[in-house]
């Protein structure tokens, strides 16, 4: 009974986090985290540390002073994606205002829906990805893969919010790839944030950047066995806090083979982050499962 007293304990928390934050205006939230961002800069910290190693290696032509401006940028969007805690996981209120969020090129989406076949959607964690799974789960039948936090709590607050937003979520395992794969074949949507490190004996080698690293296979695997539409997407966050815009592209093929789909996946997310490099969430460890690995233990 203490144990369960605990974590509904915790469970409040996370809520009343949320809502604090939910009732903050959102230009507040924004220069807020630019001060927040100024500040861990300044400090020694594992968000810092692992984006400068990555941002490093990827941009290796660049010079200090460059990596530098991308770095501070990259914490503030960071820190921006828990300060919008409240926008996405409370009421969600933003929707009311049209000017707010701007959506270019969904009628590509709405097209391959209409073909009759399932439609495959990817994205790497730039912006807030949580824009879109709100987004999707008002407009589509969406059903979205994750790996759950190790916090139960932290997890029933996301996976609650996202359901309520429309979508279906289901773990990264293999009931959840049955999962898309039922929704696919019956002509549904799927969208995956394929963009970070798998499981071993989850993806392949691939090339991002001019490096090693390794990527899920799983997107060329979807498209191989149900043949359906795949399309590239991403958030983009507007500067002085005036909302998001959500890009959604043409139709990709991924091919047959799983080498080079993936490798077309990771050569889709080079050109979006090229077009907003501080957007891109560098503090995951993307090479880690690589020769590269070592860049972390500075």
């Amino acid at each position: 009974m203490e144990e369960l007293s605990e974590l509904s304990r915790l469970d409040l928390l996370y809520i009343l986090i949320i809502k604090s934050l939910e009732a903050i205006p959102y230009k507040v939230l924004f220069y807020t985290g630019k001060v927040l961002a100024r500040l861990l800069y300044l400090f020694p910290n594992k968000h810092k540390r692992i984006s400068r190693a990555n941002l490093e290696l990827v941009f290796s032509d660049k010079t200090p002073s460059q990596i530098n401006s991308v770095l501070k940028d990259s914490l503030f969007h960071s820190i921006m994606n828990f300060l919008e805690t409240g926008l996405v996981w409370g009421k969600k209120d933003y929707k009311k205002n049209k000017k707010f969020i701007n959506v270019e090129n969904f009628s590509e989406i709405e097209n391959s829906l209409s073909s009759g076949k399932g439609v495959l959607l990817f994205t790497p964690h730039i912006g807030n990805i949580e824009i879109i799974i709100n987004f999707l789960g008002q407009h589509t039948d969406c059903t979205i893969p994750y790996t759950p936090p190790k916090n139960k709590d932290l997890d029933k607050v996301i996976t609650d919010s996202r359901n309520s937003a429309g979508v279906k979520m289901v773990e990264t395992n293999v009931g959840g790839i049955k999962e898309m794969l039922l929704a696919l074949n019956n002509k549904k949507l799927v969208a995956v944030a394929s963009d970070q490190v798998p499981k071993r004996g989850a993806g392949i080698s691939s090339i991002f950047f001019n490096n090693e690293v390794y990527s899920m296979n799983l997107l060329p695997k979807l498209q191989q066995r149900t043949e359906c539409a795949a399309h590239f997407m991403y958030c983009e966050r507007k500067e002085k806090g005036e909302g998001f815009i959500i890009h959604f592209h043409n139709k990709i093929d991924f091919s047959s083979d799983d080498k080079e789909g993936v490798d077309k996946m990771n050569n889709e997310f080079e050109k979006c982050i090229m077009k907003l490099p501080g957007q891109y969430a560098w503090e995951y460890k993307k090479f880690k499962r690589t020769k590269k690995a070592s860049i972390y233990d500075r």
